[in-house]
């Protein structure tokens, strides 16, 4: 869909809720998906500058989460350009998504909306012993959340109390997860309550304390899978400001959603296996976020490279058969000028020809004597474009 289309649709949507849209989609695209961050805060502000002071303000979302210190700047932005601004989400607003949403005077929801537990991860680099006594460094996702429900299950399930007893869980926690990294992993515990808790704060009509402390609690600890899918029925319960889309806006939202499906290929996932199969490196053209009105689009692009990493045997058996060769009765020198140049010509295409022959026979020959251990994806030359 081009984007007059999905401009005429944006269009409609605002018609029909009397409000103007900013849609901000961050692609979920395998392997290189996106997520909220702080590099589109700057044109989201643009476009917020762009429309002015309104009176209602729509942002669509679709993401599956983010960096979890952007939300807040966002939502500031947006109540100080608006008198009431909504969140329209046709499908997927996770984690940080679902933590931006909680600003929204109305949480507008379709029939197939779904918000998600706002329990952050960190990165956390750890070394494993290797042979020889050698360590590697390596990464790990950790839940700041399963970190807190170690704590809990050592002393509610397991009913150690003394102190000795702690200190020895502990002590094992620690060998995962180094002290630095726990006094982060906590920091980050208490920090994303706080920022939950100030966002809910900034709405138009605050709810009471005691819904804002259900609300936290049970976004942030009480739903133990991060994946969990909260639906329209569970977010009401949980006290959020929620409203289902009636089936004209529910199928103008899904339409539009589709678009950006289609736009930013995100049912269509690249293996980075499949990808090198047949070619060590794999380059395509992509946009991976946009963010849109019907006056402007920023649209975040670069290139997807995917990169084969091969096994190298010890030695390389390449075979590769030239044979050129004058006739034996042929003496250069008694040719007419004009023929030594066309042979010469003719022999220069012949060895463009044996070198393009050359790298084809040693490509083979990796394919077939290296085999693939592994793919490595990475987003290339990443920028924002704007467009009218």
């Amino acid at each position: 869909m081009s984007r007059d289309e999905r401009k005429s649709l944006i269009a409609e949507i605002e018609k029909l809720r009397a409000s103007r849209i900013i849609a901000y989609v961050t692609g979920d695209r395998a392997p290189i998906p996106a997520q909220i961050g702080d590099d589109a805060v700057r044109p989201i502000y643009q476009h917020i500058r762009e429309l002015g002071h309104v009176p209602k303000l729509d942002l669509l979302l679709y993401s599956r989460g983010g960096a979890t210190d952007v939300p807040w700047r966002i939502v500031s932005a947006l109540r100080r350009t608006s008198d009431e601004w909504n969140v329209l989400i046709p499908f997927r607003a996770n984690s940080a998504a679902t933590l931006l949403a909680l600003g929204a005077d109305n949480i507008v929801m379709g029939a197939q909306g779904e918000l998600g537990p706002i329990d952050p991860s960190m990165t956390v680099r750890r070394i494993v012993p290797g042979p020889g006594g050698q360590g590697a460094f390596m990464q790990d996702q950790i839940s700041v959340e399963d970190v807190m429900a170690f704590v809990k299950f050592v002393q509610e399930r397991g009913g150690l109390r003394d102190e000795s007893a702690m200190a020895r869980s502990l002590e094992k926690l620690s060998d995962r997860v180094d002290p630095v990294a726990l006094g982060s992993l906590y920091r980050t515990h208490s920090h994303i309550r706080d920022v939950a808790r100030r966002i809910l704060m900034s709405r138009h009509k605050p709810q009471g304390e005691e819904i804002i402390e259900r609300i936290v609690s049970t976004l942030a600890e009480k739903v133990y899978a991060h994946g969990h899918a909260i639906g329209v029925a569970a977010a009401q319960e949980v006290g959020l400001p929620v409203e289902v889309a009636d089936s004209k806006l529910d199928g103008l939202l899904w339409k539009l959603l589709e678009a950006y499906e289609r736009d930013l290929k995100l049912l269509q996932p690249l293996d980075p296996a499949t990808a090198v199969a047949s070619q060590d490196r794999y380059v395509e053209d992509a946009c991976i976020c946009v963010v849109e009105g019907t006056h402007a689009i920023d649209e975040f692009v670069g290139q997807i490279e995917i990169r084969a990493r091969r096994q190298m045997p010890p030695t390389l058996q390449v075979s590769l058969n030239l044979n050129l060769q004058l006739p034996p009765n042929m003496n250069v020198q008694q040719l007419q000028p004009n023929a030594q140049q066309l042979l010469q010509q003719i022999m220069q295409m012949a060895q463009q020809a044996a070198m393009q022959q050359a790298q084809q026979a040693v490509q083979q020959a990796l394919q077939s004597q290296a085999p693939l251990i592994a793919a490595e994806a990475a987003f290339r030359d990443g920028r924002w474009e704007r467009k009218p």
